[in-house]
């Protein structure tokens, strides 16, 4: 079995010190619980958890826990995210149980959990579920459905060793799964919001060539950046006349966060190839674009060698590593809006 390590990097600010008035921050925090699973998710889909966290593997309790009876409906999200990447059949019931969650968001991310297991046991639960009222629910549990028969059709081993499978939307040029959607301007409750962040360009500046890395940079970032209390996330270009208002009426800061993915490096030793990633997340003024502050994160991943599979097993390592680096430099993403927007 292969390991993966999490580095959750550093912040450094610049224009400013470390906030002394913690209201200031006006729930950008996470709960214990969502910050737990936000290092599990950073897994996917190898199935591993991060050293230090004292959790073995086969004991997915917790995660089992916060997905059934969390309050909070991203804790719930990100249970469901680290269930699917456990590569562990013996969760696809909870996570089916969870595909009639209250809340849309828990119903798409518990779909495609189902997706990343490719459990077939799941299929009728799936099918049920494309009739769901939201389209985002409805298209998970589509794009889930065609992963696990591609996989169900496909001769990938099995067995608590082997690798995890890797369905054509990860491996290959297409779209990596994303339930987050960032909301439009008229479905934000304004008088909750406090900053505003704009997800500016995420680039692949390694010398790893795969086209889809500089997507999974931009949509974990932005994954990432949705279970924030008080903050509103948009995509560049997308703020209206209407979004403009409500930040002019209320006075909120403004920023824009850029990433890069700076280096991707590979090691081969004793039949074993493991992938470094190493993330920089670089948090601006908006409209001026100074720097206020930087984030950084690093992670690894590494399975035993599969002969014959040697570009798509790198790949796959890649986008697993590149999670795990987003979702470590996000750790300290609440503490740097917070800094950054002051004024």
């Amino acid at each position: 079995m292969g390991r993966f390590d999490v580095n959750t990097g550093g912040l450094s600010t610049v224009r400013g010190h470390r906030m002394s008035d913690r209201r200031r921050q006006l729930g950008l925090r996470a709960s214990v619980s969502c910050a737990f699973i936000a290092l599990a998710c950073a897994l996917v889909p190898v199935g591993l958890v991060p050293v230090g966290l004292g959790v073995a593997q086969s004991d997915h309790s917790t995660m089992v826990r916060v997905l059934r009876r969390s309050p909070d409906f991203r804790a719930r999200v990100r249970a469901a995210l680290a269930l699917g990447s456990t590569n562990d059949h013996a969760v696809t019931r909870h996570l089916v149980r969870a595909l009639r969650d209250e809340n849309p968001a828990v119903r798409a991310a518990s779909a495609t959990a189902l997706g990343r297991l490719g459990d077939p046991a799941a299929l009728d639960a799936l099918r049920r579920l494309e009739r769901d009222e939201e389209r985002v629910v409805r298209d998970e549990a589509r794009q889930a459905i065609r992963r696990i028969e591609v996989a169900s059709r496909g001769s990938a081993p099995s067995g608590p060793s082997a690798p995890a499978r890797v369905s054509p939307r990860r491996g290959g040029g297409d779209a990596y799964p994303a339930i987050s959607v960032i909301p439009r301007a008229r479905d934000i409750y304004w008088p909750r919001i406090r900053y505003v962040v704009v997800l500016g360009d995420m680039q692949n500046r390694s010398n790893f060539r795969d086209d889809s890395l500089a997507q999974v940079l931009q949509q974990e970032v932005s994954r990432n950046l949705l279970v924030l209390r008080g903050v509103a996330v948009f995509q560049d270009g997308q703020l209206d006349a209407n979004a403009q208002r409500q930040i002019a009426r209320r006075s909120l800061p403004k920023l824009r966060l850029e990433g890069s993915l700076n280096r991707v490096e590979r090691r081969r030793q004793r039949r074993q190839l493991t992938i470094r990633c190493e993330v920089s997340l670089m948090l601006m003024d908006e409209p001026e674009r100074n720097l206020r502050g930087m984030l950084q994160g690093a992670a690894e991943g590494s399975q035993p060698q599969r002969r014959g599979a040697r570009q798509q097993q790198e790949s796959t390592l890649a986008r697993q590593a590149l999670t795990g680096a987003v979702r470590g430099a996000m750790s300290g993403a609440a503490q740097a809006i917070s800094n950054a927007g002051r004024r």
